[in-house]
C-alpha cells in the first residue's frame, strides 16, 4: 500500500513538471522567423510541383480534370489528398465566375447536354485558371516558387517589433490569407519538421482547443 501511494504521488509529481515545463516553452516561444515562413511555404510548392521543374502549371493543380488510367493506391490517394487540400487554400479566388458563360465552352450563347454534364469541371478549372493568374504576376502562365512566396515580402511589416519573427500578438494582426495559409498548411504538406517544431505544434493545437471550450464552459456554469 505505501508503495503505491509513493508510486502515484511520483506520477503526479511527473505529469505536474511536465506540464510547468510545457507551459513555459509555450510563453518562452519566439514565433516564426523568415525562413522558417519561406520553408514552410516551399514545402508546399514542392508538393505542388508535381513535374519538379521549378513551376506550377494548370494541369498539375487541375487533379480531377482526368480520371487516373488506373486505381491509385493507399500512398497515392493519400498524396492526392494532400494536394487538394493545398491546392484548395492556395488557389482559392473570391473572384465572381458567371457559370453559364464558363460552361458555354463553345461561345454560342446556349448550354448542351454535353456542356451542362461538364459544368462542375468547367467551374473547377475557371476558379483554378483565376488563382493561377492571381499570382502569376510575369503572366507566363505558370506560378514560380518566388511568385508563390511573394506574400512574404511584407514580413518587415508584418514584424512590428523588428525581432525577426512573428508572434501570437502580431499574427493576429496580419489579415494576409496566405500567411495564415502558410502555418495551417506546413503540416498538410508533410513539412517534416524537428521533435520540438512538432511538440509545440501540438502543444498550441492544444492550447487553442482549450480556449474554444472555455466560453462554452463557463455559459454551463452560468446556467
Amino acid at each position: 500500500m505505501k508503495k503505491s501511494v509513493i508510486f502515484v504521488v511520483s506520477l503526479l509529481l511527473v505529469t505536474a513538471a511536465t506540464l510547468q515545463a510545457q507551459r513555459s516553452s509555450s510563453n518562452s516561444w519566439a514565433g516564426y522567423s523568415l525562413n522558417q515562413l519561406e520553408t514552410f511555404s516551399s514545402s508546399v510548392f514542392e508538393l505542388l510541383d508535381s513535374d519538379k521543374n521549378g513551376s506550377i502549371t494548370l494541369d498539375e493543380i487541375d487533379l480531377l480534370k482526368e480520371e487516373p488510367e488506373e486505381p491509385l493506391s493507399e500512398e497515392e490517394l493519400a498524396l492526392q489528398r494532400r494536394r487538394m487540400n493545398l491546392i484548395s487554400s492556395y488557389f482559392w479566388t473570391e473572384e465572381e465566375i458567371n457559370t453559364f458563360e464558363v460552361a458555354d465552352t463553345n461561345g454560342d450563347g446556349s448550354m448542351d447536354r454535353a456542356e451542362y454534364d461538364n459544368l462542375e469541371s468547367s467551374v473547377r478549372t475557371r476558379i483554378l485558371e483565376l488563382g493561377i493568374e492571381s499570382l502569376d504576376t510575369d503572366k507566363n502562365g505558370s506560378v514560380e516558387v518566388k511568385e508563390f512566396s511573394a506574400h512574404l515580402e511584407s514580413f518587415e511589416e508584418w514584424d512590428n517589433d523588428g525581432n525577426g519573427t512573428i508572434d501570437r500578438a502580431e499574427m493576429r494582426e496580419i489579415s494576409d490569407r496566405r500567411f495564415h495559409t502558410d502555418i495551417r498548411s506546413r503540416w498538410t504538406a508533410g513539412d517534416d519538421l524537428g521533435g520540438e517544431a512538432r511538440r509545440r505544434f501540438v502543444l498550441e493545437s492544444e492550447l487553442r482547443a482549450t480556449e474554444r471550450r472555455l466560453p462554452a464552459t463557463s455559459e454551463r456554469k452560468k446556467d
